[in-house]
C-alpha cells in the first residue's frame, strides 16, 4: 500500500477515534449534568413536599403532580410522582399520577436501608416508565409513626436529549469520515509528491539515465530537501566514478595495446627474411624489454584495483630505514643520486610491500623529472596531525616543477606531463602512491609545485608502549640524526 493511502487511512482512523472519544465524553458529561440538575431539583422538591406533608398530612399528596408547562421551576414542568410510606416500607398514600405505587421492598430497600436515608437519588422502572426518585423522611412535630416520602420524576426528556445528542454525534462522525479521508489523502499526496518524484528520478538513474535532474522545490520539507541534495550529490559522484572508470579502462587498453603492437611489429619484422644470430638476439632483447614493461603495467593495474578496495591486510610494524633501503634498491636509484635524512622517526604501521611501492614510485618520479643535476632529497621526520602521530616523508627534486593546472591532475591515472616522452612510464606511479597512502590512513600531496618540487606523504607512525630507540646501523646513503632542537629546521623550505 502506498504511503499516501496509509496516511489517509491513519488520518481518518485517528480523526474518527478522536471524534468518538470526544463525543462519548460530551454525552457522558451532558448526561451527568442533566442528572445532577434533576437530582438537585428532586431533593429540593422532596424537602418542600415533606414539609407540607408534615403540616397537613396525606392531604398534601392530593395536589396536582401533573406537568405544568408555565411553571418557573423546570422540575414542575415534568410529571412527578409522589408516595408516602411507613417505616417498614408499606404504602400509606400516593398521588394520582403514581396510582398503586410499588412497595419500597420491591424497589430494593430493606428495613436497614430505610433507617438511614441519605437523600441519594436512584433509578427505577414503573409501568414501563423510567423514573428517578429520592426518599426523604417526613419530619412531623408529633409523629404517631415515622413516615417516608418518595418523590420521583420521569427520565424520558433527559434520556431523549441524550439519545438525540448521540444521534447527532453519529451523523457528525459519518460525515467526518469521508472528509478526513479526503484531507488525509491531500496531506499524503502533498507529503509524498516530492518523495515519489525523487523515487522516479532514482529509478531513472537505476535504468542508466544519469542526467536526470533532481530539481529543488521551495515547498518541500527540510528532510526531503536533504534527501534530494544527497541523491543529487550521489548521482554526480556516481557519474564521476563511472567516467573515471571508463577513462581508466580506455587508457589501460591503450597502454596495453601500444607495447603489444610494438612487440608484434618487431617479431613480424624479424620473420620477414633470414637474419644473423646477433640480430635475432637484439630482437629478443627488445621483445623482453617490451614484455617487462607489460608485466610492470599489469602489476600496476593490479595494485590500483587492490588499492581501490580500501582494505589494509597484514598490516605490521615496519622500520622506516628498511623501507627507504628497499625502495632505493628496487627503483634502481644510485646512492649518490639520493640524499636521505631520517629525524626522530622509527617505524610505520602498514603493509611492507605497499609502503615500499609508495616510496619507490616517488623516487622514480623524482629521478625521471628531477633533471639529474642534483641529488633527490628525502627527509623523514615525525609529525603531529590532529593529535595523532604520523611520519612525514618529503621527496624533493630540482626539476622543472609542475604546472599550476596540473597540481591535482598529476595524481590521476595515466596522467603524463609535458615531458612524458622522456619517460617510459604509464602515468600510474603517483596515482598508486596516493591511493596506497590513503588506504593506510595517510595522504600524498604536492606541497611545492615549483622548483624545488616537493611531494609529501604522511603515514601513521607506530607508537610502542615503551619508547625504546632501535640501535643505529649503517645504511648506504642514509644518515640518521638525533631529534632536532626547537630552532632546528628539519626540511629545507
Amino acid at each position: 500500500m502506498k504511503l499516501r493511502r496509509r496516511l489517509a487511512l491513519a488520518f481518518a482512523l485517528c480523526s474518527s477515534a478522536m471524534l468518538i472519544v470526544s463525543r462519548m465524553a460530551t454525552i457522558e458529561s451532558f448526561r451527568r449534568m442533566q442528572q445532577y440538575q434533576l437530582d438537585e431539583g428532586l431533593r429540593a422538591r422532596a424537602e418542600k413536599e415533606g414539609s407540607e406533608v408534615a403540616l397537613v398530612g396525606r392531604k398534601a399528596l392530593e395536589a396536582e403532580y401533573d406537568a405544568q408547562e408555565e411553571a418557573p421551576d423546570p422540575l414542575e414542568q415534568l410529571v412527578t410522582y409522589g408516595a408516602l410510606y411507613r417505616s417498614d416500607g408499606t404504602l400509606v398514600a400516593d398521588t394520582s399520577s403514581f396510582s398503586h405505587a410499588p412497595n419500597l421492598r420491591e424497589l430494593g430497600f430493606d428495613t436497614t436501608a430505610l433507617q438511614k436515608l441519605r437523600g441519594d437519588c436512584f433509578d427505577f422502572k414503573f409501568h414501563g416508565h423510567q423514573l428517578r426518585g429520592v426518599l426523604v423522611e417526613v419530619k412531623t412535630t408529633h409523629p404517631v409513626e415515622r413516615l417516608i416520602l418518595l418523590l420521583a420524576a420521569s427520565r424520558r426528556d433527559m434520556d431523549a436529549d441524550a439519545r438525540q445528542l448521540l444521534a447527532v454525534g453519529w451523523w457528525i462522525l459519518a460525515a467526518s469520515i469521508p472528509l478526513s479521508l479526503a484531507v488525509g489523502w491531500w496531506f499524503g499526496r502533498r507529503m509524498t509528491r516530492e518523495v515519489e518524484s525523487l523515487a522516479e528520478a532514482a529509478q531513472a538513474v537505476t535504468d542508466g539515465e544519469l542526467d536526470v535532474p533532481f530539481e529543488a522545490s521551495t515547498t518541500q520539507a527540510e528532510e526531503v530537501a536533504a534527501l534530494q541534495t544527497t541523491l543529487r550529490d550521489m548521482v554526480q559522484r556516481l557519474k564521476s566514478l563511472l567516467e573515471t572508470e571508463r577513462r581508466f579502462a580506455s587508457n589501460a587498453a591503450h597502454e596495453l595495446r601500444s607495447p603489444l603492437a610494438v612487440l608484434r611489429g618487431e617479431l613480424e619484422l624479424a620473420l620477414r627474411r633470414p637474419r644473423t644470430a646477433e640480430h635475432y638476439a637484439d630482437v629478443v632483447r627488445d621483445a623482453l624489454d617490451d614484455t617487462n614493461r607489460l608485466i610492470d603495467l599489469a602489476e600496476n593495474l593490479l595494485v590500483v584495483a587492490r588499492a581501490a578496495s580500501g582494505v589494509v591486510a597484514n598490516a605490521e610494524e615496519v622500520q622506516i630505514r628498511e623501507i627507504v633501503e628497499s625502495a632505493l634498491q628496487t627503483s634502481g636509484t644510485k646512492s649518490e643520486e639520493v640524499d636521505v635524512e631520517i629525524v626522530d622517526a622509527d617505524s610505520i604501521v602498514g603493509v611492507r610491500e605497499d609502503l615500499v611501492r609508495i616510496l619507490r614510485n616517488l623516487l622514480d618520479n623524482a629521478r625521471d623529472h628531477g633533471g639529474g643535476t642534483s641529488p633527490v632529497r628525502v627527509r623523514v621526520r615525525r609529525a603531529l596531525v590532529s593529535g595523532r602521530n604520523f611520519v612525514r616523508i618529503a621527496i624533493e627534486d630540482d626539476g622543472k616543477g609542475v604546472a599550476l593546472d596540473d597540481r591535482e591532475r598529476v595524481f590521476e591515472h595515466f596522467h603524463r606531463g609535458a615531458d612524458a616522452r622522456k619517460s617510459s612510464g604509464a602515468g600510474l606511479g603517483l596515482a598508486i602512491a596516493r591511493e596506497l597512502a590513503r588506504k593506510h590512513g595517510g595522504d600524498l600531496v604536492l606541497e611545492s609545485a615549483q622548483k624545488p618540487t616537493r611531494f609529501v606523504v604522511t603515514l601513521p607512525a607506530h607508537t610502542p608502549a615503551s619508547s625504546e630507540r632501535t640501535s643505529s646501523r649503517n645504511v648506504t646513503g642514509i644518515a640518521t640524526t638525533p631529534p632536532p632542537t626547537r630552532n632546528q629546521n628539519v626540511l629545507p623550505r
